[in-house]
């Protein structure tokens, strides 16, 4: 059986999406549990849920029960955010991965909690950490790695990792191999917290830009993304799919309630 939360037992009731668990935080309520946690050494999990991932979790088991072993699951995207509503009644900010992740590189700078940066190409991880740096100037980065490493290569990152005496590892592999690496080797790392960033650090690398926010905040980023880069198609070709089963969901929930 899989992990129950450790983090917000008594704060928040882990809700499904079709079946996908996600965590009904606001963004300031993630932020101050995961500070909380900042003060015990148990290796914790931080986990984006959006529409694409509780698609393909339905269908990858390996994720699936990653997902459900993680600490903390944010609610990044339309996706879940409407689906909460929909078929909780839970209405939420959304959290997303690269505002969690600014919020607790200030959090860090502010605690001298010391931080680690892995995965993107390696000019992309360079020029991440450079951006990083000169924006956060107090923050104590222990460390930088690429992700373009080979399997024998990994006993020696953990090493680098646990003797940098890190307390929270940002891994931006893009999903789902960010979320099956940090669940693969959390037992050997030495850290407080791993977060899976996806393509964060191309947006700290100036590589990739964030949606406008009328856009964000019409819920419509995944389709911004889809014109900047329209390789993602296959990836998004779920989203369609996501919306009718969710609503599906949410009117058999709503109908179940009126029959109580």
């Amino acid at each position: 059986m899989p992990s129950q939360p450790t983090l917000f037992p008594m704060r928040a009731e882990r809700k499904t999406i079709l079946g996908v668990p996600v965590d009904a935080l606001q963004p300031e309520e993630f932020l101050e549990a995961i500070e909380a946690g900042l003060e015990d050494s148990h290796t914790k999990t931080i986990l984006a849920v959006n529409a694409e991932k509780i698609m393909f979790a339905r269908k990858d088991k390996e994720l699936f029960e990653i997902l459900n072993d993680s600490d903390v699951l944010i609610p990044d995207g339309f996706g879940p955010v409407v689906g909460l509503n929909f078929i909780h009644g839970v209405k939420l900010t959304r959290t997303t991965g690269i505002g969690l992740m600014e919020k607790l590189l200030d959090l860090s700078a502010e605690k001298k909690f010391r931080v680690f940066i892995y995965g993107a190409k390696p000019d992309i991880n360079k020029m991440a950490v450079g951006k990083i740096k000169a924006e956060y100037p107090a923050l104590n980065i222990v460390g930088a790695q690429h992700g373009y490493l080979s399997e024998e290569e990994m006993d020696g990152l953990i090493r680098h990792i646990n003797v940098s005496n890190t307390d929270i590892l940002f891994v931006g592999l893009g999903s789902p191999l960010q979320e099956k690496w940090i669940h693969r080797h959390k037992d050997s790392l030495k850290v407080k917290y791993c977060m899976g960033v996806g393509g964060s650090l191309d947006v700290f690398a100036g590589n990739v830009s964030l949606a406008p926010a009328w856009i964000s905040n019409l819920y419509l980023e995944w389709a911004y993304r889809l014109v900047k880069q329209p390789s993602r198609i296959q990836r998004q070709k779920v989203i369609p799919l996501f919306i009718l089963k969710m609503l599906k969901e949410a009117l058999a929930s709503r109908f179940s309630n009126e029959t109580d």
